[in-house]
């Protein structure tokens, strides 16, 4: 069984040629200088526009570096200058793009620029890198090296996992191709999730399968829950030296035709006897990934609910808290040679004992931090 469970935009990459008001960017230069005090970002809120301002700017002259949250995009921001028009770039998050897809995403970088008072005329915009990907449910899969067949000009990077036991070797990933270039690449999602921590992909994947009338994946069942992604990735050189790709409107004419060429070059096969590994027959695989490729590439987006996603990130952060609190407890517990802190029935007293000695000891200290972790968490709690 072969069945895609999501189909989308992964990556993008823009500057434009616009600058931001005086005004955002002293604000701005206040925030850097406080996040480079504390080490911690600090959040600014410009004319209903929020953002965690970082303690430091991005290579490229851009002075500024501040987050939109995990369903929004990192912007970097040059001081404004009239001699150098272009002062915004703009890296679009991939759970932007899954949730609202490549025109939902459009009107949300303009609806900012707007708020921030950096408007832009149209086709003042050069776009960096785009990646699309597709996620695939195959149980069984396995993934072999060997069976690509490319042109003698792509480089490849082949990653090799050990299984837990030790015993085989299993290939969790291939890349081929260099950015700024063109890549490819084939890897198990499922691995990378768990490993990361991304739990809201299991509801984005179980939306897309519920939208299909097919019913959900399971974590817990490796075999069957498989995944494995194919991303297709267009840098600035080939968008732009190769393929003239620099507005939205190139994009929207050319990028079809991009991703069929480099799928073309770069193909997974079905060895055969043929010493001539070019006439080998194309994997079923690749036959769906150029297939789904050649369709709605601009209005691919998910069947999941941004709230829905953003209550499983707060849960996982919820429950990495805990983690740390109980961590925390036990080295309580022991310091104070009293295992009876630490134990399932007195765990929440003792940490409710501590908050209260804190609370009576210092509370505005404690209602500062409180203040710093809704700054911080207020993207996923909103």
């Amino acid at each position: 069984m072969m069945k895609l469970i999501h189909k989308g935009f992964d990556g993008l990459d823009i500057a434009f040629q616009s600058r931001i008001p005086e005004e955002l960017a002293a604000l701005l230069e206040t925030a850097k200088e406080e996040a480079a005090a504390s080490h911690e970002t600090q959040l600014l809120d410009y004319n209903g526009a929020l953002m965690h301002v970082a303690e430091s700017g991005a290579q490229g002259g851009y002075a500024y570096r501040v987050d939109t949250g995990p369903d929004g995009e990192t912007w970097f921001f040059r001081k404004p200058n009239p001699r150098d028009p272009w002062g915004i770039r703009v890296s679009v998050k991939s759970l932007s793009l899954a949730l609202y897809g490549l025109g939902g995403v459009r009107t949300r970088l303009f609806d900012f620029m707007e708020v921030i008072g950096a408007p832009y005329p149209d086709g003042a915009e050069s776009i960096g890198r785009v990646d699309c990907c597709l996620d695939f449910l195959i149980p069984g899969f396995q993934l072999f090296p060997e069976h690509f067949v490319m042109h003698s000009r792509c480089s490849r990077i082949d990653n090799h996992e050990m299984e837990v036991h030790g015993r085989s070797g299993r290939v969790t990933g291939v890349r081929i191709g260099k950015m700024p270039g063109r890549q490819i690449a084939i890897y198990d999602k499922r691995a990378d999730v768990i490993a990361k921590r991304k739990a809201e992909w299991w509801e984005i994947w179980n939306a897309n399968l519920k939208a299909d009338g097919l019913p959900p994946i399971d974590p817990q069942d490796r075999d069957a829950s498989q995944v494995w992604r194919v991303e297709c990735r267009a840098g600035k050189k080939l968008l732009k030296d190769r393929w003239d790709i620099r507005k939205w409107t190139d994009l929207d004419d050319k990028l079809g035709d991009l991703m069929q060429e480099t799928l073309s070059a770069i193909r997974y096969c079905i060895p055969s006897s043929d010493t001539n590994r070019a006439r080998w027959p194309i994997d079923p695989l690749w036959d769906r990934v150029q297939h789904e490729m050649r369709f709605d590439l601009f209005e691919m987006s998910c069947n999941a609910s941004p709230s829905a996603v953003k209550e499983i990130i707060r849960h996982e952060h919820a429950e990495m808290l805990g983690r740390q609190i109980t961590g925390l407890s036990a080295s309580y517990a022991a310091i104070l040679e009293d295992r009876r802190a630490a134990s399932p029935e007195t765990l929440p007293e003792t940490v409710q004992k501590l908050v209260y000695e804190s609370l009576c000891r210092d509370t505005e200290y404690f209602y500062s931090k409180l203040k710093k972790a809704e700054r911080r968490y207020v993207f996923i709690s909103r």
